[in-house]
């Protein structure tokens, strides 16, 4: 049995463009509001708990035999179960949000998924262990790292499945959505619409942005002062410290250039973007105030 594609292109009025322009805002909302609610979950079942800090679970390491859950999903990945189970009912919730009061509109549940998708931007960088190229104190907590009480070895590999699983698959399907509707969608004087719109500035900076996000997914962060496998071939050998810090600077320029391009890329994405930039300062200080304090004590 075949299930019908329920999204169509529709012409709307400017009072239904209206509308549909606050429905996207309101997604945006309430995805960075769960965020808090999430936070502030975490933060009292912790305290519920009442979990002892001790050297273990500062390693994120458990106890006594591991649990299937805290086991590779498959094997050789950095990555358990739990990690992909975690950030797996994230992007549902987020897919869900994102065609939540869509009706029928293909535009509307392309703009919602990308629209989804930078909102989600500022928390990613508030996860990132900002003192990972520091020798002292490489796992200097983040800011959601104070927040959650979760230590930063524990939060770091939710950092970068986040990063895979759910911000670029809500970019990649925003992008194939839109590429669709421009292939199908004819132009008066270029004969299709994409075309022309590859030739706007800002396609040009989607584009872009989605490329930046395809670098980020294949360059993994090294291990050892040898590369051992191809996506570790553009690091050099040598220390350890020193493919950490190429690495870390080449992991940071990507996530500029993404950011760069969404600001021009569209108008909304600005709002979203200056947090990103606002979270990455407050998480880089706090950070370095954490490298500091652990070269004192």
């Amino acid at each position: 049995m075949s299930f019908p594609w329920p999204y169509h292109f529709i012409s709307l009025s400017e009072d239904e463009k209206l509308r549909r322009r606050e429905l996207l805002d309101l997604r945006g909302f309430y995805a960075q509001w769960s965020i808090i609610l999430a936070i502030i979950a975490i933060r009292i079942y912790r305290a519920l708990a009442k979990a002892p800090a001790n050297s273990s679970s500062a390693s994120g390491q458990r106890c006594g035999p591991i649990s299937s859950w805290d086991r590779p999903l498959v094997s050789g990945w950095i990555e358990t179960r739990r990690h992909y189970l975690v950030c797996g009912l994230w992007l549902l919730w987020l897919l869900s949000l994102s065609v939540w009061n869509s009706g029928d509109d293909y535009l509307h549940v392309t703009k919602a998924m990308g629209h989804v998708a930078l909102s989600q931007v500022p928390l990613q960088v508030l996860m990132s262990p900002a003192g990972y190229i520091s020798t002292s104190n490489p796992a200097a907590p983040s800011l959601i790292s104070l927040f959650t009480s979760i230590s930063q070895p524990v939060l770091t590999p939710y950092h970068r499945l986040f990063g895979r699983l759910v911000v670029a698959t809500l970019l990649v399907g925003h992008a194939a959505l839109y590429l669709l509707f421009f292939v199908q969608s004819s132009h008066p004087a270029y004969g299709s619409l994409l075309a022309k719109r590859v030739r706007d500035f800002d396609v040009q900076c989607g584009l872009l942005a989605l490329s930046s996000a395809a670098f980020l997914l294949l360059f993994a962060r090294p291990r050892g002062a040898v590369p051992k496998t191809r996506f570790q071939a553009w690091l050099p050998a040598g220390s350890i410290h020193e493919r950490r810090r190429l690495f870390y600077s080449g992991h940071l320029l990507l996530v500029v250039v993404l950011c760069v391009a969404a600001y021009y890329h569209v108008v909304q994405a600005r709002f979203y973007m200056l947090q990103t930039l606002g979270a990455s300062m407050l998480n880089g200080v706090w950070s370095w105030i954490m490298v500091r304090r652990g070269k004192r004590v």
